[in-house]
């Protein structure tokens, strides 16, 4: 039985007590005071609706004073708290938006969309783990909500948690079969987990619901990278751009898919676009450092880096990537503290235990080196470059049983790994004892000048950027020469075009004691000679393709001496080494009748330095005529 009310009639006794009627005592004051409270309920309908104009309109600035105003009628108004609070997260504001949430909740706590919204401020203060509990309130009052799984599952893969992310993201098109935005947030999920053709197909589900959205063009052109397909992925993103053209991400994945095809120009054009559109995110940043790094524009490198890193300083894979970089330059100190601090802040970051392993080769002592490559493998078990490393150093330090499991999974990898494999195997047969292994050019230029006979002239072939030649003439403190066309590659090196690794004839800069020689070396090099009379005491032979070390090695046949250095950058480590420098040397060898020995290597740089100890039928201290 449900509860009547009662209403005091006009003529009946007062409820106040005083013995007059209501209609001559309390009903005027009542009426005022109803007809006051229907007119400020009218007031803040009507400043709500248009504060919320403004709002989505993108005035905040209007629709701000007019949640206030709401407020100062009403100060627990959930709605003016709420978006008052949405605001504040738009503007960045996150810990305002969460108070103001949390006090539009504590109104009416049945809402689900303030549950919702609550969780996206505190994804901007970092609070993921609260931003889940959150979107599942949010989805314990409205479990049919396809939005709302689309948004936890976003947060959940944002943590790693990709399995419930997957679950999340299905659940959102179970409830919703046609949410395109679900579909294509289910493909990204599953090329995180490394199934790409699962998320191809989930990204073009999207598509064929959705046509115009941009995100799922970017993600496409992302898996597709994925899948190596570089065209179709550039093509995607470009299609996403064309939709959105001030998308930022798709700029980016635009750029990294460039700077696989090899067009790096293209590649930095692109991240620069990205930052000029997202200048506080360090992705793009961290990306165009990438770009740099490729073309061997190491300092403007370490610094696009370091910026990324001051707009997010707990940015592992930029540290990583710096200490690459560093590493590059010679600066090893700075390098293995990029490395350290990249694992500290993300212990499961392959990539950087990887390259820590370079910078921790000792030939004396590989535990730590092969400890770093262990736990490169344990994270990332199906990459075969580190099966390679880590089968290696095993081998090398006697555990060949350990070694071959590896090298198993290698011999049945693509044929890049296998050229090393093989390389390695001829490493081995090539020095009666264990040769010295580094893991820096920096490192086996020190050991080849330590090496080199005491007197001669110091070369480097093949300049480019001068990142080399600069560690060179720090450590041999005499006049160092170095020859490039600055124009790239005389002709096609395999599946690089001719013209690769131009600096578009800028010459770098370099310390006093060096002297640049540009042209090509056929030309430059025998006026060179005429010059400079004396035997060769190092030279550093970065001409990557056959027939430039070939022209280098026959030019210089006749100054290459017992105790002359020779630092061969790709003669290692490539699908193809065995057409390459290897082969012009091993020409040359025969030619010449010269006696050699390796000094050390490393499959890192793909450096090998090798000492002429005389020809054969010559004494060892004899002079070539």
């Amino acid at each position: 039985m449900s509860a009547q009310t009662i209403k005091t009639g006009r003529n009946d006794p007062c409820p106040c007590g005083s013995g007059r009627k209501y209609k001559h005592c309390c009903m005027a004051t009542a009426s005022a005071e109803e007809r006051a409270a229907r007119s400020e309920t009218m007031s803040v309908r009507r400043t709500l609706g248009g504060a919320l104009a403004h709002h989505q309109a993108g005035r905040l600035r209007e629709a701000d004073a007019l949640y206030r105003q709401v407020l100062h009628l009403q100060p627990s108004n959930p709605d003016a708290l709420h978006l008052l609070g949405m605001i504040a997260c738009q503007t960045g504001e996150h810990e305002t938006a969460v108070g103001l949430i949390n006090r539009a909740i504590s109104a009416s706590p049945s809402n689900p969309a303030y549950y919702s919204n609550l969780a996206w401020a505190l994804q901007g203060q970092g609070k993921l783990a609260e931003a889940v509990a959150s979107f599942r309130k949010a989805l314990a009052l409205a479990p049919g909500d396809a939005g709302v799984h689309v948004n936890l599952g976003l947060v959940l893969q944002n943590q790693g948690r990709l399995d419930e992310a997957v679950v999340s993201f299905r659940q959102a098109i179970k409830l919703r079969p046609t949410l395109a935005e679900a579909h294509t947030n289910l493909g990204s999920a599953l090329h995180v987990q490394g199934r790409v053709d699962e998320a191809i197909a989930s990204h073009r589900a999207a598509l064929s619901l959705k046509p115009d959205l941009a995100a799922a063009h970017s993600n496409l052109g992302n898996a597709l990278r994925g899948q190596g397909k570089l065209e179709e992925a550039a093509a995607s993103l470009r299609q996403a751009i064309k939709l959105k053209p001030d998308y930022s991400e798709a700029h980016d994945n635009l750029g990294l898919a460039l700077q696989d095809l090899g067009k790096l120009d293209e590649a930095l054009a692109s991240h620069r676009e990205a930052i000029r559109l997202r200048p506080g995110d360090a992705a793009p940043q961290n990306h165009l450092a990438l770009a740099l790094q490729g073309q061997g524009r190491l300092g403007e490198a370490v610094a696009a880096f370091r910026k990324a890193l001051s707009l997010r300083p707990d940015y592992a894979e930029a540290h990583s990537n710096l200490g690459l970089a560093l590493q590059e330059q010679g600066n090893l100190d700075e390098a293995v503290a990029s490395y350290r601090e990249a694992i500290r802040l993300k212990p499961d970051l392959a990539d950087a235990h990887y390259n820590r392993h370079s910078l921790l080769l000792d030939q004396d002592d590989l535990v730590p080196a092969i400890e770093s490559m262990k736990r490169a493998v344990a994270i990332d078990p199906s990459k075969t470059n580190y099966r390679f490393f880590l089968g290696m150093l095993l081998d090398y330090a006697g555990d060949h049983a350990a070694a071959a499991g590896h090298f198993d999974r290698v011999e049945s990898g693509d044929a890049l790994h296998r050229a090393r494999l093989d390389a390695w195997r001829y490493v081995k047969s090539a020095s009666p004892k264990p040769l010295p292994i580094v893991g820096s050019a920096n490192q086996a230029f020190r050991l080849g000048l330590d090496a080199a006979a005491s007197a001669g002239m110091v070369l480097e072939f093949g300049v480019r950027f001068g990142t080399s030649i600069r560690q060179i003439a720090a450590l041999a403190n005499q006049e160092v020469h170095g020859f490039d066309s600055f124009e790239g590659l005389p002709e096609a090196w395999h599946h690089e075009p001719q013209g690769s690794y131009s600096t578009r004839g800028i010459i770098p800069s370099v310390p006093g004691n060096v002297i640049l020689h540009a042209g090509w070396f056929e030309d430059t090099l025998p006026v060179f000679l005429n010059e400079h009379p004396g035997p060769v005491r190092l030279a550093n032979v970065d001409c990557d393709i056959y027939s430039s070390t070939r022209t280098v090695l026959r030019l210089l046949a006749q100054r290459i001496v017992p105790g002359t250095v020779i630092v061969f950058d790709e003669y290692i480590g490539n699908e193809h080494w065995r057409e390459d420098e290897f082969k012009a040397f091993q020409e040359a060898v025969v030619e010449n009748r010269w006696n050699y020995e390796y000094l050390c290597f490393s499959f890192f740089t793909k450096q090998v330095v090798i000492r002429i100890l005389g020809r054969s039928g010559i004494p060892r201290n004899g002079l070539a005529a």
